[in-house]
This record gives structure tokens, C-alpha cells and sequence, in this order.
């Protein structure tokens, strides 16, 4: 932009994950234009957007992600071209750093965006659109890994179930954005309590839900939630745009097996279906005589 701001458009879509800041952090750290200078075009739209596979598989920091570095990469080669076309200077000794041309040995500014972006627009004998665009087609793959602690209290007459602490600890490589990954796990984490202690969609003999309402579905509020407790070992991956691994699904996985797991180490009665809810707990634990 005339500015010396950079647009982002992708197809990727920001669904709440915080996909948009993590890929203005990668276009950042690749181009050396400062991230309150990176604009993330979020409206995905088929009839404008670029294409995207979409988001699933906990991939999108991963895959997308290579595109915004593959992307970058250009188009902070065809600033430093017309860099070396304002200053005369071979375009190997220039670099781009905190919003301005410098001189790659020395460090030294010699030209803001602004100016760049300025005359790449107006100038008179050389007038072009600086803009760069990439597709990344994935073959590789990673494999995130981690691992849920429960401590759990059992009140067998009344079949309830209390998380009194739980902590995940997890392997998503090399952290892009720390908070965002805490805040991630948290929600993964929350959603498993669910997953394992409560929720369970009921349905008549014809298939319609019986419970389709947040009344009778019972959704954990923040009043049935622990403390959550988040750690992270971080490996890099070489395969990833900054060597991270994938964080979206992870950290609902072993939520419910832990407590499982929790509640067989206490009680010694097995349960192998969901949710652990006080109706089945009560028959569980009749049935191994505990009352």
C-alpha cells in the first residue's frame, strides 16, 4: 500500500483459533515489514478469496502457514528488485528491516516503505503494483503429540464425578504465539471435561434429538471447570514454516481418557462409554458392589 503497509489475503479462515494473528506474525518475520503494518484481509469468499482446502485436521498453522512464508519470501524479493532500481545498488546487498530498506552489512536505512511504495506507484518511467502470490501444495506431514493428568474425587453414592486438577502438557513444536497456544489448550481441555463428564445428544426412534436444547444438553459452565494447568515441550519440526506442529484437536484427545482412567484408579470400576454422567456411574457401581 501506499503507506508502506502490506495486505494478507488468504483462504484460510480465522475461525476463532487465532489463526489471522499467527499468519501476520509469520508475513512479519518474513518480509520485515512490522506486524502493526500487516492487514489480514479476514472476509473468506469463493468468488474472491484465494483457494483453501479448508480448515481441518489441526493443519492450518502448518499448511497455510507455508504459503504466507512462500509468499513472503517473494514478495519481499520483488521490494528489494525495485529497492535496487530507486538506490542503484546491486539488490544482494539490501535487506528489509523494521518498515525500511537497509544496508544488509551495516544495517543502515536507506529508504522507508513509505518512500518505496510511494514511487513504485507514481513513478514515471517505472509504475507497478508490488504484490506476490504463492500456493503451497503440502506433502508432508507432522505429528503433534501430548499428554492430559487428572486428579479426580469420587462420590460413588450420589455417582458424581468432580476434576479437582488437570493439567495437559504438550508437544506443538516451536510456539508462534504462546498465549494463543495456552488459550487453545484451555478450550481443548474444556471441551473434553464436556466430552467426558456430561454431554450426550439423545435421539427418539425416528432419529430426531430429544435434547437439542443447552437445558437438557449439559454443557460444563465455568462453575463446573478446574483450574486448567497447560504446559508445553517445544521440539522443532523442520517440516513446519517456523518449525511449529499443529495445536487445534490435540488438547480435547485425552481429556475424557484421563478422567476415565482417574476414576478406574480410584474406584477400581472401568467405564468404556460416555459420558460418565451420575446415572451410569450409579449402576457402575452397583453392579461392582460398591453400594
Amino acid at each position: 500500500n501506499q503507506d508502506g503497509s502490506m495486505q494478507l489475503m488468504m483462504g484460510a479462515t480465522e475461525i476463532g483459533q487465532g489463526a489471522d494473528t499467527v499468519f501476520a506474525q509469520m508475513a512479519a518475520q518474513v518480509t520485515g515489514i512490522t506486524e502493526d503494518r500487516v492487514n489480514v484481509i479476514s472476509t473468506q469468499d469463493t468468488d474472491s478469496s484465494p483457494f483453501d482446502t479448508g480448515a481441518y485436521a489441526s493443519r492450518q498453522t502448518y499448511v497455510s502457514g507455508k504459503a504466507v512464508v512462500k509468499t513472503g519470501t517473494l514478495f519481499k524479493e520483488k521490494i528489494l528488485d525495485y529497492a535496487s532500481y530507486m538506490l542503484k545498488r546491486p539488490m544482494d546487498t539490501l535487506d528489509v528491516k523494521e518498515n525500511c530498506v537497509v544496508e544488509r552489512e551495516s544495517g543502515e536505512v536507506l529508504l522507508s516503505m513509505e518512500e518505496l511504495a510511494t514511487t513504485a506507484i507514481y513513478s514515471l518511467d517505472r509504475s507497478v503494483h508490488i504484490t506476490a502470490e504463492a500456493t503451497n501444495h503440502c506433502k508432508d506431514n507432522t505429528f503433534a503429540s501430548g499428554a492430559c493428568f487428572v486428579e479426580v474425587e469420587v462420590d460413588m453414592p450420589l455417582g458424581k464425578v468432580k476434576v479437582t486438577n488437570i493439567i495437559n502438557v504438550h508437544d506443538s513444536g516451536v510456539l508462534i504465539n504462546p498465549k494463543l497456544a495456552e488459550a487453545q489448550v484451555h478450550g481443548g481441555m474444556s471441551m473434553g471435561l464436556g466430552y467426558g463428564l456430561s454431554e450426550q445428544l439423545l435421539f427418539d426412534a425416528k432419529g430426531r434429538p430429544l435434547n437439542d436444547n443447552l437445558l437438557d444438553y449439559k454443557l460444563p459452565t465455568a462453575m463446573d471447570t478446574p483450574d486448567l494447568h497447560v504446559e508445553f515441550v517445544e521440539i522443532n519440526d523442520p517440516t513446519g514454516p517456523f518449525g511449529n506442529k499443529a495445536l487445534g484437536e490435540p488438547p480435547a484427545i485425552p481429556v475424557a481418557p484421563a478422567i476415565r482412567n482417574a476414576v478406574l484408579n480410584a474406584t477400581g470400576v472401568a467405564v468404556d462409554s460416555l459420558p460418565m454422567d451420575p446415572q451410569k456411574m450409579v449402576a457402575h457401581f452397583k453392579a461392582a458392589g460398591l453400594i
